[in-house]
């Protein structure tokens, strides 16, 4: 049995404590990137997930829209500020940021193009969005490449799509930043594997 997909698989954490080694480089990022997005499936093959990969500049500038939104939310409980801006800032040491996209006009599209389906295809699509997630975050795992999965959203979506000039059409659904693994995290639990998988 071949168990190659399986020691990725298991590689794969939420590592929150991220750093900018210059061993990793933005070439390296860029093809993990491209070949899961293009080896990734989804249901009629639809193309719904697109992303926007910010490194350096823009990628400290999403962190800082995090905060300053976060600032003005929560500017009544310092406890939880103070707590959320440390979060933050573990994620701003990154090396860059994957911002994650539906887009609504082709889901629109589709849900047209084949109306027997119509109330399937937002579901489709975000089961597409996550297997391209997982594939991901999977393969920088696979490459020593440590990162996490956020949901600012929709906090920050106004201004992020400032920032990028984002289509009105796209849609925020998930942050990943990444980067070099700093500290490692602790040990997972795991569910007893019988309680959640039944054999016959």
């Amino acid at each position: 049995m071949n168990t190659e997909f399986v020691h990725a698989a298991s590689k794969r954490r939420s590592i929150y404590f991220l750093g900018c080694s210059d061993e990793i480089s933005q070439k390296q990022v860029k093809e993990i990137i491209n070949d899961c997005i293009k080896y990734t499936p989804s249901a009629f093959n639809m193309a719904t997930t697109n992303l926007i990969v910010a490194f350096g500049e823009k990628h400290h500038q999403i962190w800082q829209i995090a905060r300053d939104v976060l600032t003005e939310k929560l500017q009544k409980k310092e406890d939880t500020l103070k707590l959320a801006l440390e979060k933050i800032d573990r994620f701003d040491n990154a090396m860059g940021t994957i911002l994650y996209y539906e887009d609504r006009d082709m889901i629109n599209e589709l849900k047209d193009t084949y109306a027997m389906y119509a109330d399937s295809f937002s579901v489709w699509s975000m089961q597409a969005s996550g297997m391209l997630q997982y594939a991901i975050w999977t393969a920088l795992a696979d490459n020593d490449i440590g990162a996490n999965l956020q949901h600012y959203n929709p906090l920050i979506d106004d201004k992020v799509k400032e920032l990028f000039s984002v289509p009105d059409t796209w849609k925020l659904t998930a942050q990943m930043p990444f980067g070099s693994i700093e500290k490692q995290p602790s040990e997972k639990y795991f569910e007893e594997i019988d309680n959640r998988v039944k054999y016959y």
